[in-house]
């Protein structure tokens, strides 16, 4: 220990000048950092969708997850945060601006979706924050967030309404030229037999009888099908703002807010990276002492041959480090010698 406390004595003004500028810049930086910080959020109400919406299936993997409602949304909110046609679309909804140039575009986006903050603060209850640099973008970006969150749902459950409808209709024609052909069947079958009908006659006669009331059954029931498709998407629509409600909205904030975290990060980053200058000045210091104190490097830096070796050299009262030959002749040659030495450089 005691040779680290020499090294950084003998080094104190380097390792001053380390800290100086890698504390000095950091602890700038953290302080623009938080004035320039401007934190708006909104805390949102959920809960599960009503089963009489929900379209589940026995292998639906979610099903046997133990998530609470504010879990599940914060989750799929935060996924969509990651995604970039999602941010696009938001940026394109607020005055954030263009990415720029298109190297930057990746950027851009990286740090915009950092800027975002989801927080469960319950069972059912959850809060979307953003953090910008100026007290009204925040809060327009959160509106934009949820807004655009609602409109991707709207337009998912949308298209997977007219994919049913697609389906629905396409059995509806298949259904339709059943019953008409089972029509004609029964036509054609009244007029090649009159009345009276013999036992065989009578029972095809209501088969075909059968066979076109069920046919025009199937009919009658895809086209209920379809109108309920048809106002499916209002209804989910009408079940998810009952499901997800934004309790507080986001209010602009005169005040700088949100920025203590990044400001607490960025000091904390410069103070470890000048500690670790500082420890790595002082053991490359005592490395290269030891080095040149060696019994092998005296051995060659003397021109004659080595006749004895000093374990340690002893500091004067003043304290003031010497140079390793004036402190070998001083031993030797008592106090005569550092003028002596002073004349030979």
């Amino acid at each position: 220990m005691r040779r680290y406390l020499e090294t950084a004595r003998r080094y104190r003004w380097v390792i001053i000048l380390v800290l100086a500028l890698t504390w000095l810049p950091g602890a700038a930086m953290a302080y623009l950092e938080y004035i320039t910080s401007y934190e708006a959020d909104a805390t949102i109400w959920t809960q599960r969708t009503s089963q009489q919406f929900a379209s589940l299936s026995p292998q639906d993997p979610g099903l046997s997850a133990l998530v609470s409602p504010a879990q599940e949304q914060a989750g799929i909110l935060m996924q969509l945060l990651k995604t970039r046609s999602f941010l696009e679309k938001i940026v394109e909804r607020t005055s954030v601006g263009a990415p720029g140039a298109e190297g930057d575009e990746q950027r851009f986006y990286d740090e915009f979706s950092k800027r975002f903050r989801i927080d469960i603060l319950g069972t059912n209850l959850f809060r979307l924050a953003y953090r910008a640099r100026d007290p009204h973008t925040a809060p327009e970006v959160v509106l934009a967030t949820l807004d655009q969150r609602q409109k991707n749902l709207l337009a998912s459950r949308t298209a997977a309404t007219d994919a049913g409808t697609s389906f629905y209709r396409s059995e509806l024609s298949l259904a339709e030229n059943q019953a008409l052909d089972t029509q004609h069947e029964l036509e054609a079958f009244d007029a090649a037999h009159k009345p009276p009908l013999s036992a065989s006659e009578d029972y095809q006669q209501r088969q075909l009888r059968l066979a076109l009331e069920d046919a025009r059954s199937r009919v009658s029931d895809i086209k209920g099908r379809i109108d309920r498709s048809g106002v499916m998407p209002g209804l989910l629509e009408m079940a998810d703002n009952l499901d997800f409600q934004v309790v507080d909205k986001p209010l602009d904030t005169a005040r700088p807010s949100g920025g203590t975290r990044p400001a607490a990060t960025i000091a904390g980053s410069a103070m470890l990276a000048g500690i670790a200058l500082a420890i790595a000045l002082i053991v490359g210091g005592i490395l290269l002492a030891g080095r040149v104190e060696a019994e092998s490097d005296i051995g060659r830096l003397v021109p004659g041959t080595l006749v004895a070796t000093i374990p340690e050299v002893p500091r004067g009262k003043s304290g003031r480090a010497r140079e390793l030959r004036t402190a070998l002749a001083t031993v030797a040659f008592g106090g005569a010698a550092p003028a002596q030495a002073r004349a030979d450089r």
